[in-house]
């Protein structure tokens, strides 16, 4: 019971960052855009997302730390969690350096060759490379902070943090119209600066906060465990990477087919999504610690209740804000940036339901996550992922329309979704009808009556303020109704009403 409670006061705090920093973001986006234009803006989100693409991914590499400092905290082997905090450390300064000298070796190739960028462009965009490689240095070293954070569930200080970056980027948005030329220039710097500032509020916050973790260099001699961490961190960095490559290779071949105008459509439609991540993501958040733990424990079917929880709540909590913005987006979109790149509203709704259905396999990879043994897993799943870009390619060079590269995406993560299934029942043994009945079934099921609603709204009034109020109205009403009735089961209904009680009781006095 306390460890429910802790995931919904862990929850709280998050998804209340997470509104500010969502309120933040509106205004951020719609500012850059306007302050660097359609084409600057697209070309720095075209090399924003190579350098993404050559770092891998910060989220991946936390989660590897994380599985390990989780498993120790439920092992309760302090010396071993102190070895481990070091050497992750260790190991996050190595893969920094190794990432800036993959980005410097790449970046001649990138610019005469696989980018379509103009020779009035090439300069900059030689300088925002650096800027941008400065900035994934400090974001990587930041990983083990972040892990210790997540480990010992301290939300509220990760969520201030957050908050706290969010409103330096707001800053810096409003500072780009102090300047009348380098806008591009000032935001990479900036933007490398920003990383630095966070990645030592993480380091000085962990190091008083958490005494039993500090730097003890004869914690780095435990050579077999740096290797174990460091081939675990390999492989599930190198299954985001396939993520993430997926994600901004159909950059590179959308930049290829229709030039740096396009990636500025598919950039907003990333940041749109990217806010909407941030819901599910928290509930990621909330369980994965715990789900973790739950292995080092040896209790599997806690974990197993564990892998259900984190999908359907991820899902219920991705669809309920999705619904209302996908039918609703030509309005939000006019009324937020105005004037509205070219098939930015298709690329949204297709990365939101691509997101959708990766969302549906959460639990799956938590599962496979926490047993440690991924190297099958990701070598699967990368080349899976991966050969979604030859499906796309091969679309768009058959004359497809832009929309239909991320169509194509969309096919390929469904035949994804069943091969993490399919690890997860092998390696932990998840029971895959009962995670269908408890965790997907319910959402269809919410998902086909919300939209059918909503869509019924849009062919009875025109589109408006007043309608886009009805239809979040509307969605809230049926999520909380059906959502209470379909989707909990008779314990959560049991711990939800106990929680309410206590709620109603606490403001009573």
């Amino acid at each position: 019971m306390e460890s429910n409670h802790r995931i919904i006061f862990n929850s709280v705090v998050l998804y209340m960052k997470i509104v500010i920093c969502m309120a933040i973001s509106l205004f951020t986006v719609p500012l850059v855009l306007h302050a660097l234009g359609d084409k600057d803006y697209g070309l720095f989100n075209l090399i924003a997302g190579v350098i993404a693409m050559l770092a891998f991914i910060n989220s991946a590499m936390t989660v590897s730390t994380q599985r390990y400092l989780s498993v120790t905290i439920g092992e309760r082997d302090n010396t071993k969690l102190l070895q481990v905090y070091n050497l992750s450390i260790l190991l996050h300064i190595l893969i920094g350096i190794v990432i800036v000298l993959l980005i410097e070796i790449s970046i001649p190739l990138l610019m005469n060759y696989a980018l379509n960028i103009g020779d009035d462009q090439k300069e900059v965009a030689y300088l925002l490379f650096q800027f941008l490689s400065v900035s994934i240095f400090f974001t990587v070293i930041t990983v083990p902070f972040d892990a210790v954070l997540n480990s010992y569930e301290n939300m509220l200080f990760f969520s201030i943090t957050g908050i706290i970056e969010a409103v330096l980027r707001l800053i810096l948005a409003l500072s780009l119209t102090m300047f009348t030329a380098g806008r591009l220039e000032i935001y990479g710097l900036f933007t490398a600066v920003i990383s630095l500032v966070i990645l030592l509020i993480k380091y000085f916050y962990c190091h008083y906060k958490y005494k039993d973790l500090y730097i003890h260099f004869p914690s780095l001699r435990n050579k077999k465990l740096f290797v174990e961490i460091a081939s675990f961190a390999g492989w599930n960095t190198l299954s985001s990477f396939a993520l993430i490559g997926r994600n901004q290779g159909v950059a590179l071949i959308l930049n290829s087919f229709f030039g740096t105008i396009i990636n500025a459509s598919y950039g907003i439609a990333n940041q749109v999504n990217g806010v909407l991540n941030y819901f599910s993501a928290t509930i990621q958040k909330s369980i994965n610690p715990q789900l973790m733990e739950s292995e080092g424990l040896h209790e599997h079917q806690r974990l197993t209740n564990l892998t259900f929880a984190l999908t359907k709540y991820s899902v219920f909590i991705l669809c309920a804000i999705s619904i209302p913005l996908v039918i609703e987006l030509p309005y939000i979109f006019k009324i937020w940036i105005g004037k509205i790149p070219p098939f930015t509203i298709a690329f949204t709704r297709l990365v939101i339901v691509l997101s959708i259905i990766t969302q549906a396999s959460s639990g799956f990879m938590s599962a496979v996550q926490s047993s440690g043994k991924i190297k099958a897993y990701t070598i699967t799943i990368c080349i899976s992922t991966l050969s979604g870009l030859v499906f796309a390619y091969y679309v768009l060079k058959r004359g497809g329309a832009p929309d239909t590269a991320l169509m194509a995406i969309c096919i390929v993560e469904v035949f994804v979704l069943s091969l993490r299934a399919y690890f997860a029942w092998h390696l932990q043994r998840i029971p895959l009808f009962a995670y269908f009945k408890s965790a997907i079934a319910p959402n269809l099921f919410l998902v086909v009556i919300t939209g059918l609603a909503l869509y019924g709204c849009t062919r009875l009034f025109q589109p408006s303020f007043s309608r886009l109020c009805l239809a979040c109205l509307l969605d809230v009403i049926l999520y909380c109704v059906l959502g209470y009735l379909f989707v909990l089961d008779d314990n959560e209904k049991q711990f939800f009403k106990s929680f309410l009680l206590k709620i109603r009781k606490l403001i009573i006095k």
